[in-house]
This record gives structure tokens, sequence and C-alpha cells, in this order.
């Protein structure tokens, strides 16, 4: 079994094992529980076009169970290489090509063997879909990264403030909710942000190769979640 060093993301253990070992396996496992709405949304957008309306029956969260069965069986990375890059890139194209694969068959089998043609228009809505997957992406991360701050009165109040200033009406009425001073709920806004970006940056290193990426990620989330 090839050695994996202890200070990875669980990205670059499957990776370097191909996800064939107890660890690789557990790291992907985690990875497709992130990953399972962003997969299910874009199922459900894809199977809605007119290009892939037939897939023997098949409904969205059947899909989406079979795709994740196939990805946890690991045959799916015998032969992916080092440089194919992030998760997020490797699995979108992952799911677009077991579509492909479950749309060629219901064409050939079920419609005797007819061709499907796919317009420009069918090339526009698969672009559009694969923006929002990294949007889809962005909220279920931002989503995690929330849920991992707790739920303590103070964090569920300063939660809408997360994003935004506060104004002076703000402060002062979450100094009464509180029951501290204006100042200490500054300084507590500002913890609560600095914690938020430490559990979104944890949630990102999941799914990369190298730490190095995560600053890139975490940009890449915010455009995606907020453009």
């Amino acid at each position: 079994m090839q050695h994996i060093p202890f200070h990875t993301t669980h990205w670059s253990v499957v990776l370097a094992a191909k996800g064939d070992d107890t660890k690789a396996k557990a790291a992907l496992r985690e990875l497709c529980e992130l990953y399972r709405t962003p997969i299910l949304r874009h199922i459900e957008r894809t199977i809605r076009t007119d290009a892939y309306r037939r897939y023997g029956g098949l409904d969205a969260e059947d899909l989406t169970h079979d795709f994740l069965a196939k990805l946890l069986e690991g045959k799916m990375f015998e032969h992916l290489e080092r440089r194919q890059g992030k998760f997020r890139t490797y699995l979108l194209g992952a799911v677009r090509h077991f579509l492909s694969h479950i749309r060629e068959y219901e064409s050939s089998d079920r419609r005797g063997g007819g061709i499907v043609h796919l317009s420009i228009y069918g090339d526009i809505a698969q672009s559009n879909n694969d923006a929002m997957f990294d949007r889809d992406w962005a909220a279920a991360t931002i989503d995690r990264a929330i849920a991992s701050l707790g739920n303590s009165l103070e964090t569920q109040l300063l939660l809408p403030h997360l994003t935004s200033e506060l104004t002076a009406e703000d402060r002062s009425q979450l100094a009464t909710e509180l029951g501290k001073s204006e100042d200490a709920v500054k300084v507590a806004l500002h913890r609560l942000r600095k914690k938020f970006r430490e559990h979104v940056r944890k949630q990102i290193a999941r799914t990369v190769e190298s730490e190095a990426e995560v600053d890139g990620e975490l940009d890449y989330l915010i455009r995606a979640e907020f453009l």
C-alpha cells in the first residue's frame, strides 16, 4: 500500500491511493456527503432539459444514489492522475459522463437505436447548469460552516449580521438582548466572523489537493455564492 503523509487533505488522500484503502474510502465518503446536494440539484436540472428528458424512469434521487454508489466503489479513480485538479472539477466531469452514459444507453436500447441530437441550446443549458453546480457547492459549503458554529443564543443572534455591517440600532438591540456593551457586541461579531471563515476554509481544505489551493477556492466560493 502506498504511504500517505499525515498532513493531507481528503482529496489528496483519494488521489494518492486512488480511493483504494480504508483511509481513502473514509475521505471519499465525507467528500460525497459534502457534495450530495449539489450533485442532486445538478441532476435535477439536467433531466429537465429536452436533451436529457428520458432516463428509463429513474428520477434525480435514484440517479444521485446510483452515481454516488459507483463513485464510492472507487473504480472511477483507476485512471485518475494527480494533475486532474480539484475534487469539484473532477466531480462535475464525472457526473456529466455518468448522465451521458445513461442517456446514450436509454436512447439506443429503449428507443430503437435512435441518436440524440444536441443543439447549441443544449450546450448553453449545460454551461448554465455547470455554473449552478458551483453555486450549489458554495451554498452547501457555507451552510455546513454555519452549522459548525454552534447554536448558542449569542451565535444565533449574531448570525444574521455575519456578512453585513452593524447599524447603530443593531448594536443597541443586540447589546440589550445579550446583556453586553455595544463594544463587546462588536468584538463578539468579529470573533464569530473569524471562526466562520476558519470553518469555511476547513470545509474547502477537504476538496483540494494541497493547503496552497485553499485561498483560491475560497475566493472562487465567494464569487460563486454572491455574484
